[in-house]
């Protein structure tokens, strides 16, 4: 786990780098891409923040300091679970960020004035008089739980709901989640070293208006083994990308189902890489299978 005084050393040179301008991009380059929430009137920054374990510690200046570079660089979603969903409540709060962080909340579905319970204290926690996501990780449930979340929505308690799962196993169901138009929100992984949810999921989603996010975009650090002493090729600069990290990322939000892709670390420098992906151009198809040939040659 990153220290204080890591952070401090980090954020000092991150300083620096965030001043320099994207030099050759345009001034639209400079924005963060934002999508819509299905078709909701509403959009999100493409990159977000998964629950960090800055955020489940004791010592909260790492995530105050990640956070602060999440929002200068244009960030709004932030997963969350357990204790983060306080903690990362109190930091939005000090900082008066409430209005400008989307906070999507693992809810445990128990009985219904339990579940309003836990709903209504954290919206205060977190600022807001309505909580943006109340997320299941509870598939198995999900059709039973969803008449009670659906109540809450309709009451003003929660404005979207939805299930978060990884793995091929989860993609059944879910398909069958948005064809029954139980969800307003599905998380599933997805790269191009677990490209499963591209075939059915994305293509529905799409066509569902149902929002989409996705989490191991390195999944848990195996992609950074998998190129590991490899030199990034030449022309993913033709796309704006100037990492490894960024490889993965742009190949994931070149999907246009794609709504926001969660990235997690407590390394400063590696959560301003991150959100770079977020600017700048995707890769078109052919570049996209491109990708895919240099990934699965090293695989």
């Amino acid at each position: 786990m990153i220290t204080r005084r890591d952070f401090t050393r980090y954020s000092a040179a991150v300083a620096v780098a965030a001043a320099i301008p994207m030099v050759g991009r345009s001034a639209d380059s400079r924005q963060m891409i934002r999508r819509p929430i299905g078709t909701a009137d509403e959009t999100l920054p493409v990159i977000g923040l998964g629950n960090s374990r800055a955020f489940t510690a004791d010592d909260l200046d790492v995530a105050r300091g990640l956070i602060d570079i999440f929002l200068e660089h244009g960030g709004g979603y932030i997963d969350l679970g357990g204790s983060s969903r306080y903690n990362v409540g109190k930091i939005a709060r000090e900082k008066g960020a409430s209005d400008s962080l989307f906070l999507g909340n693992y809810i445990d579905v128990e009985k219904p004035e339990e579940t309003r319970s836990t709903v209504t204290a954290l919206a205060s926690a977190q600022g807001k008089s309505t909580l943006d996501l109340a997320n299941s990780r509870d598939l198995s449930n999900y059709r039973a739980d969803a008449a009670q979340l659906r109540a809450l929505k309709e009451e003003g308690l929660v404005r979207y709901i939805g299930v978060a799962r990884i793995g091929p196993q989860a993609i059944d169901t879910m398909v069958g989640l948005i064809e029954d138009a139980l969800v307003d929100f599905v998380q599933i992984n997805y790269s191009m070293v677990e490209p499963e949810a591209a075939d059915r999921l994305l293509p529905l989603a799409r066509d569902r208006g149902v929002a989409v996010v996705i989490n191991r975009p390195f999944i848990n650090g195996k992609f950074f083994d998998i190129v590991r002493g490899v030199k990034l090729p030449a022309w993913a600069t033709d796309f704006d990308c100037d990492s490894w990290a960024q490889f993965s990322l742009k190949f994931i939000l070149a999907n246009p189902a794609v709504t926001c892709v969660l990235t997690e670390t407590e390394n400063p420098k590696h959560a301003i890489d991150n959100l770079g992906a977020g600017f700048g151009r995707l890769p078109d198809a052919a570049t996209q299978q491109r990708m895919l040939k240099v990934i699965q040659e090293l695989v």
